[in-house]
């Protein structure tokens, strides 16, 4: 098992855990009712990808669907556990099971409200198994099991709590400046689709990748490949390519996880394209400046929604 996948999975386990130690951190607790009820939290935060896949079976990652079957399964257990109330005891089980699909909400495709819609829906800001998210968890959980008052408890399960908020609050930040900003930074045509996202498989090497967004920018003429560190600095452009021909921008829902593939639609036969080494002005007066694989200057303008070769002595 990879470093990553246990980490994907140590993040599901902890969540129905860290809810645990967020809604119970005012009640003393004996050490083996702790043990308990993490311990079903935790199978519960793993629940949903033992009822089949999520493209397979839709419903195991609905909130409505999974959120309706807790309510008779939380009442079973209520027998059991008298001394918790119903809405504590719901918040602390389905919450291990919801906070599962919340997860994957933030890291790729869920089909979030499924029967009433089939599509699949993300917010992408975390990459699974990042550690900036599972040890505050970690923290809170383990402040909870070990013998530390309830005045140190709730400081300290609340400090992660509010911590959590703020990183997932800067990463949606990051992704709405992406998003709106790109499209400023870039000339492009009224089809193009920015999509942001966080680093995935094979960009995470190291713990600073995990604090980084990826953007892919397709335009009828243009690709635009880059990173930007979610605690500032300057992009990194990874690919900026410019296409002789123009060609529509395609968006399917066949891409990963039932969520929208966006591409450009290759055109009959090849095509040339060119490394973009300057660009300068904005909308009309658009300006690149590309270079061809042998290394010679050739140079673009924008008109009327195509880039258009211009040549120059």
């Amino acid at each position: 098992m990879s470093m990553i996948l246990a980490m994907h999975i140590a993040t599901h386990l902890l969540t129905g855990s860290f809810i645990v130690s967020i809604v119970l951190m005012r009640k003393a607790i004996s050490f083996k009712e702790k043990v308990v009820l993490l311990g079903l939290t935790s199978f519960l935060g793993i629940v949903p990808d033992l009822l089949g896949n999520r493209y397979v079976s839709p419903w195991s990652h609905s909130i409505i669907v999974m959120g309706l079957v807790m309510v008779p399964i939380v009442f079973l257990f209520r027998l059991l556990l008298k001394k918790y109330s119903y809405t504590q005891l719901y918040l602390c089980l389905a919450g291990g099971v919801l906070g599962h699909i919340l997860v994957d909400y933030l890291g790729h495709g869920v089909h979030l409200v499924y029967p009433l819609s089939s599509e699949a829906y993300t917010l992408p800001l975390i990459y699974l198994g990042d550690p900036t998210v599972w040890m505050p968890m970690l923290v809170g959980v383990m402040s909870f099991v070990l013998p530390v008052s309830l005045g140190r408890r709730r400081v300290l399960s609340s400090g992660c709590a509010v911590f959590l908020v703020l990183y997932l609050s800067l990463k949606l930040a990051m992704l709405m400046q992406l998003e709106q900003g790109l499209p400023r930074k870039f000339t492009l045509t009224p089809q193009a689709a920015v999509q942001v996202y966080p680093l995935g498989d094979y960009q995470v090497h190291k713990l600073s990748d995990f604090w980084k967004m990826g953007f892919d920018v397709i335009d009828s003429q243009r690709r635009v490949l880059g990173v930007l560190p979610v605690l500032g600095g300057e992009v990194r452009l990874d690919l900026n390519m410019i296409f002789a021909v123009k060609s529509d921008v395609v968006r399917s829902k066949t891409g990963k996880d039932g969520l929208e593939q966006v591409y450009r639609k290759l055109p009959a036969g090849d095509e040339a394209s060119f490394e973009v080494m300057e660009e300068s002005g904005e909308g009309p007066a658009g300006e690149i400046v590309a270079r061809d694989r042998e290394g010679n200057p050739r140079y673009f303008i924008y008109k009327d929604g195509t880039w258009v070769e211009e040549q120059r002595e």
